[in-house]
């Protein structure tokens, strides 16, 4: 039945995978134009710029908001996914847990400043994959522990769980761009990006309500769902035939970048202020819209409200997966779940997460010193010849609209030039994920080519 692929899907990728789409070091530093993507109304001082295809921007970024989810503690040593899912239980993770991922490889990017040199195009490709999901408590104590959760050999009755904390989204997709930036005056910078999204893959779970419990009845047990209205959407994985349809990764690329069939729209804005005292406000809006799934879309529903004789679950310790996998049949092919769920093969929107960032910053500028027979002074000539050097400080924020929560980050920041040809930046972010966040980045201009590195929690 390939609904429980999906289901194990969603539990493994969103159990597993784990801090979002922040970029607090790329955003607003030395003017790179991948500074673009993130505010489309940054300040830039280049007149063209081309990136280098696969290679110009590549972006991994994952992690969760229990500490105890990590590679090592949940991955490291085993393939087994009853392991897997057994070292993720050890962890204790609760309801208020989330898990976020995202992954972006830039296939290319390209800009020029216009004829009138207030406006600079720019425009390209990249491939994303986002993830989100909230850790299903009351779930995954079923899962393990079934109707006896103190151990005692006597199963609970009455005991309800919410089935509803099955919340989670993921998604492949590939992103066609076109933005504009424009230098209003000296102190103001504005600029929108149009985005085209082609989805070639996507899982959506929908469960708006739900409630099991066991009840005793005269000659047994029964196994009682209420408030039914869960569900779990589908695009590029199986069909309507319980076909498995994903395709080799060629396939899964040409999907992305435009021949899946699914589409949508969105769009980002960003700005760019400077007051008198040398403070710098910016601010952005990004990715505003929606993809519409059509292609290959299977939707399996359960609205209605039943009920099963059976003895209480029990499932044994280490063989979970096996055991909830032939229960599953069983009940299927006995006919006790075919009339209750709904195999639907219509098409269905996923909202796109909104991101806002915003930053102050106040920059200094550094003139060399002379000394002087009689006193030490400063004088007006630059640092090296007639170069003035920056530095900058100041704070940034970011926020991130999930299904059910808010992910949130605000990060204090340095940047210094070294040189006109070399800029480092040094951040500490405070967010959701971690307390101890530091990352640094650097960027070296050598002639015509920009390198630009990154790394973030190196204390992790």
């Amino acid at each position: 039945m390939p609904l429980r692929f999906l289901l194990y899907l969603t539990l493994i990728l969103f159990g597993r995978i784990c801090v979002g789409q922040n970029m607090q070091i790329a955003y607003d530093f030395d003017r790179l134009p991948q500074t673009l993507m993130l505010n489309p109304g940054s300040e830039i001082d280049f007149d063209q710029h081309y990136g280098v295809p696969l290679l110009s921007n590549l972006y991994f970024q994952f992690g969760a908001s229990n500490t105890g989810v990590t590679y090592n503690n949940i991955v490291q040593g085993t393939d087994d996914l009853n392991q897997i899912l057994t070292n993720l239980n050890l962890q204790n993770p609760s309801s208020s847990d989330v898990y976020v991922l995202n992954q972006q490889l830039e296939i290319f990017n390209v800009g020029f400043r216009m004829r009138d040199t207030r406006h600079y195009l720019s425009f390209g490709l990249y491939q994303e994959a986002n993830g989100f999901g909230r850790h299903p408590k009351d779930i995954t104590d079923l899962f393990f522990n079934g109707n006896d959760q103190n151990g005692d050999g006597i199963p609970e009755t009455d005991d309800p769980y919410d089935l509803s904390e099955l919340n989670a989204v993921g998604e492949l997709i590939g992103v066609w761009h076109v933005g504009i930036n424009r230098t209003v005056n000296d102190r103001l910078t504005l600029g929108g990006r149009l985005k085209l999204y082609s989805g070639a893959l996507s899982i959506q779970t929908q469960s708006k309500s739900g409630i099991y419990s066991l009840s005793q009845v005269p000659f047994g047990f029964e196994h009682v769902f209420q408030r039914m209205n869960a569900g779990i959407n589908s695009s590029g994985l199986v069909n309507n035939q319980g076909v498995n349809v994903v395709g080799d990764p060629a396939e899964i690329l040409a999907n992305a970048l435009g021949g899946g069939g699914n589409y949508g729209f969105g769009i980002d804005f960003g700005f760019t202020v400077k007051s008198d005292n040398d403070l710098t406000f910016t601010g952005s809006i990004r990715d505003l819209g929606f993809i519409n799934f059509s292609n290959d879309v299977t939707t399996y529903e359960i609205k209605e409200d039943f009920s099963i004789e059976d003895v209480p679950f029990d499932p044994p310790e280490g063989q979970e997966v096996d055991y909830w996998d032939d229960l599953w049949t069983g009940y299927y092919e006995a006919g006790l779940l075919e009339d209750k769920l709904d195999t639907l093969a219509s098409a269905y929107t996923q909202i796109r997460p909104v991101k806002l960032s915003g930053s102050v910053k106040k920059t200094k500028t550094r003139r060399k010193k002379i000394n002087s027979a009689y006193r030490t002074v400063s004088c007006d000539q630059d640092f090296i010849g007639d170069t003035t050097l920056e530095s900058e400080y100041g704070l940034q924020v970011y926020s991130e609209f999930r299904p059910v929560t808010v992910l949130w980050a605000v990060t204090g920041f340095y940047s210094r030039q070294f040189s006109k040809s070399l800029n480092a930046k040094f951040t500490y972010t405070v967010d959701r994920f971690s307390f101890y966040n530091i990352g640094v980045g650097v960027s070296a201009r050598i002639k015509q080519f920009n390198l630009f590195v990154a790394a973030d929690n190196l204390l992790a």
